[in-house]
């Protein structure tokens, strides 16, 4: 076993890595060990001319395998998830344990709230659980999850010429979104399983997906005494890439690396990407 830390970042839902390049990038600056998975049946497979969703515990059973191998070369694991891979990450805490030393929930989705969700939401359930659905699918639109709009403006640029942006895919299907409802509802009815020692929860106080009440739900299931919450006060629901993202980079690498012994060679990035600003 190695004495470093080993983080595990888990993207949206029919997205890619991309969506935590910043995050990556200051970690591996810190010495980390990271790894950006792509999950089948949950990211988005560029090969694949329609995207298929995999059952949510397959979901869980990826991340658990990859938690079980990197906590046998190191001494701590943490899980850092946004949006959909906030909900990831919890149902694999769930799961392993105290094998996850810490985690960091950014855009947490227990409850679809926020400002920009229709009022027609409440029929969801019809395209998620009925026939209804075969003719329906989600369609990304703007703001796409960034305040900021020149890296709005690249995204819709992205969109137009791939069928993914550094956002997530420009369209996700019925079927990954009623294994999302699936994982949504296990998580919400299991947050007291959780025995993760250290969370924390950044969220944006303009997220238009889902509101700062995610932060209570969060709070009540898991219990205050371990769960930091971080709120930001310029970015949308895509904080990762985002006007906050340097802050989150920041506060992501603080919460889960421990602090460094004197003189302890930390490992230089192998790469710096940012979405422009």
């Amino acid at each position: 076993m190695t004495h470093g830390t080993a983080v595990l970042l888990l993207h949206g839902l029919c997205s890619t890595p991309d969506e935590l390049l910043p995050v990556r990038a200051a970690l591996r600056s810190a010495g980390c060990t990271v790894v950006a998975p792509r999950i089948p049946g949950y990211s988005f497979d560029p090969e694949a001319v329609v995207q298929k969703a995999g059952p949510w515990r397959a979901w869980i059973d990826a991340v658990e395998a990859q938690v079980d191998a990197l906590r046998r070369e190191h001494a701590r694991v943490a899980l850092v998830g946004i949006s959909a891979g906030a909900s990831v990450a919890l149902g694999a805490a769930i799961r392993c344990g105290t094998q996850v030393d810490a985690m960091v929930l950014m855009s947490t989705t227990l409850r679809f709230d926020g400002w920009a969700i229709p009022r027609t939401q409440w029929l969801l359930p019809l395209a998620l659980y009925t026939p209804l659905g075969r003719w329906w699918s989600y369609r990304e639109r703007p703001p796409y999850g960034v305040k900021n709009e020149r890296v709005r403006a690249w995204i819709e640029r992205e969109l137009q010429q791939r069928r993914v942006s550094r956002a997530g895919a420009a369209v996700i299907g019925v079927d990954h979104l009623r294994e999302h409802d699936r994982l949504i509802r296990h998580v919400r009815g299991q947050l007291g399983q959780v025995r993760c020692p250290h969370v924390l929860a950044i969220h944006a106080r303009e997220d238009e997906v889902a509101s700062l009440a995610n932060l209570d739900l969060l709070a009540r299931g898991l219990g205050a005494s371990r769960l930091r919450t971080l709120v930001l006060d310029n970015s949308y629901h895509m904080v990762s890439i985002d006007n906050d993202r340097q802050q989150v980079a920041s506060e992501t690498t603080a919460f889960v690396v421990p602090p460094q012994l004197p003189g302890l060679h930390q490992a230089e990035p192998s790469f710096h990407a940012t979405a422009p600003c």
